[in-house]
């Protein structure tokens, strides 16, 4: 049965599933391993501690990011690349973060989950990488990587997917004028197992929906690269250089990415959201290519009027004149935003047709932050319905956890949550109610209770009502002598960036010194909100 309780996944789920995403800790052979078999499930401990916040949190967020960029320097060794990896999945948890201290949900985790891959992820991705790939100049790194367009992204034939881990093959084949079959196992004269089981299983990948491990990809690969150095048949010698290899394994590393990625989307959300991702991808990338191929010969114009021929002046340009671009834009967009949302708040705005409501948005954000805006404004709907009286609810709880009057009030509204079919849904805002009361009652022991119970239930669903939640939780930790469980609030807390009372501005909030003083100060009982 399909858990309805309302909630995002946990940063450390996603945290997990970028490593999953990457294919660095499935490995099966060992023999071209990225890191030991100890330290593998030393990984993948930290990774599901961190998914299920199951042990201490702080630190251990930069602890997996700093194992990602050692195992990515170790699989892949081109700094630039790594470089846009990991700037992708820094701007992708700053918006994931942002995004959960700020928007509520009422779904569950799956939907919950579409929701946020439709309304930001995609487009925070695409973006990160025609940015980056411009920022840091990755043309100058020469790795004449296939116009990813054309190879990165899902063909759908009928009812078959051309995915693009095999077109990524494809490209190795052609590249090098040669077979399949005779890239895989040259020498069929000779009686080679490993050459062909690489043959077998690079049919296989070509045939099927399997995404193998980066580990798997590569040594197969590299052995038959080192086969084609030395064949019987001489018209088969092909030679490569360190660098064309690497090049090589840059292509298998995106094409599985990319697959697993979509794969992914379509076994959990179906063929009809595949579709409609990759048509969405395809638009977004059409309009960030224009951007960048419109600033990239801005750039040129410039690099050449200044006359600048060293490299690293020339990458300096790149990064400051990309920089300073983005920058621009953003400080324009969010103009245009607040500008477009008093348009979009008026009641003609609903009397306008697609095209007038497209035209205008597009004229006030352009293209690509337009598409995104209109991809919004019909999102929800396209998902899932907004629950019956869930706003009705909502709005009469967030009124009756600041009534103290009577506790019928929150029997009641408690059974019709129940009534409503919403108590997975809202059951923190009724908890919130609970403990409110009895904490204006000065029943505290009673109010943690229930403080801890929202506390838990409203993590990752409240969204901006997890900041006052959070810091009555912490306080109701310290009048009932809950250290360690402050501790934990605490560092949930800064682990989502949300400001901790009487700990705001500070240069080491988590201190033992800084949570001992708050701990005094909040455990105080004549220390009392007279309104929460």
């Amino acid at each position: 049965m399909e858990n309805n309780k309302a909630t995002f996944p946990t940063i450390g789920e996603l945290v997990r599933e970028i490593f999953n995403i990457t294919g660095l800790l499935a490995q099966k052979d060992r023999s071209n391993s990225f890191l030991s078999e100890s330290n593998k499930k030393k990984l993948q401990t930290k990774l599901k501690r961190l998914a299920d916040e199951s042990s201490k949190i702080d630190g251990k967020l930069e602890e997996l990011i700093d194992s990602l960029r050692l195992l990515l320097e170790s699989a892949l060794g081109e700094e630039r690349v790594i470089f846009m990896v990991l700037e992708a999945v820094e701007e992708l948890l700053v918006t994931y973060k942002s995004v959960l201290a700020d928007d509520g949900t009422y779904l569950n985790k799956r939907n919950s989950s579409k929701w946020f891959i439709q309304q930001y992820l995609l487009d925070r991705i695409l973006l990160s990488f025609y940015k980056n790939y411009l920022k840091i100049n990755v043309p100058a790194s020469k790795l004449n990587l296939p116009n990813l367009k054309v190879w990165a992204l899902p063909d759908i034939e009928g009812q078959n997917v051309n995915w693009p881990l095999r077109k990524a093959w494809q490209l190795i084949y052609e590249s090098l004028s040669i077979s399949q079959s005779s890239f895989h196992y040259p020498d069929k004269s000779v009686d080679d197992y490993r050459a062909n089981q690489n043959l077998e299983n690079a049919q296989h990948w070509s045939t099927t929906d399997q995404i193998p491990s980066i580990s798997s990809l590569f040594n197969n690969l590299e052995y038959s690269l080192s086969l084609l150095e030395c064949p019987s048949n001489g018209s088969l010698r092909r030679l490569l250089s360190k660098s064309e290899k690497q090049r090589l394994k840059i292509i298998l590393f995106i094409g599985r990415v990319s697959s697993y990625c979509f794969r992914e989307l379509e076994s959990n959300f179906g063929r009809e959201f595949l579709i409609s991702c990759i048509d969405h991808v395809k638009g977004q990338s059409g309009r960030l290519y224009r951007i960048n191929s419109k600033l990239d010969k801005s750039i040129k114009g410039l690099k050449k009027s200044i006359g600048l021929t060293s490299e690293v002046d020339i990458n300096r340009l790149y990064f400051y004149e990309v920089s300073r671009h983005w920058e621009h834009y953003a400080l324009a967009i969010g103009h245009g935003t607040e500008v477009l949302q008093s348009y979009i708040a008026h009641e003609s705005f609903q009397e306008l047709n697609k095209i007038e409501k497209a035209k205008l948005v597009l004229a006030h954000v352009g293209s690509f932050m337009g598409h995104q805006v209109l991809t919004q404004l019909a999102l929800t709907p396209a998902i899932k319905e907004i629950p019956s009286k869930f706003i009705e609810l909502l709005n009469e709880g967030m009124l009756l956890k600041n009534n103290y009057d009577s506790l019928d009030n929150i029997d009641n509204y408690h059974n019709e949550l129940k009534q409503a079919e919403l108590d997975n849904v809202l059951g923190w805002l009724c908890n919130w109610c609970y403990a409110n009361y009895y904490y204006h009652h000065k029943s505290f022991e009673k109010s943690y209770m229930y403080y801890e119970q929202a506390f838990n239930q409203a993590k990752y669903s409240a969204g901006r009502n997890q900041y006052l939640l959070v810091n009555q939780y912490i306080e109701s930790c310290a009048k009932n002598g809950k250290f360690k469980e402050m501790k934990k609030a605490v560092a949930w807390a800064q682990y989502l960036g949300i400001e901790v009372r009487w700990l705001r501005g500070w240069d080491d909030p988590e201190s033992e010194g800084n949570l001992k003083s708050l701990y005094n100060l909040m455990g105080n009982h004549n220390m009392h909100y007279a309104q929460l």
